[in-house]
């Protein structure tokens, strides 16, 4: 058990980064009806952004998972929290570019 904070974000960030990839390659086919790709007007340029954006996401429950291998889980979850704040920073700058 002293592992399952682990195993957890990296299934979670496998999850992620498969999920991104698929939607990559595929375009707008992986991307729920919900997101505003139905307003976009280049829809397989803004399912690759969207993509991208998931990407950077599962990458930071990697990044929190390889810290949970220390034990020190307080810090683990201060990663996790610092990486899904600068995530959203980073994901203002991606998806401006696919709203046009």
């Amino acid at each position: 058990m002293e592992y399952a904070y682990t195993i957890m974000m990296s299934a979670m960030g496998a999850g992620l980064l498969l999920w991104a990839a698929l939607a990559f390659i595929s375009g707008d086919t992986m991307l729920p009806s919900s997101y505003s790709v139905n307003k976009a007007r280049d829809k397989k340029k803004y399912a690759r952004q969207f993509s991208k954006l998931i990407a950077l996401i599962g990458i930071v429950f990697f990044i929190s998972a390889l810290v949970g291998l220390t034990e020190i889980y307080w810090l683990a979850l201060v990663v996790f929290i610092i990486g899904i704040m600068v995530s959203i920073k980073m994901g203002k700058v991606i998806m401006k570019d696919a709203a046009d």
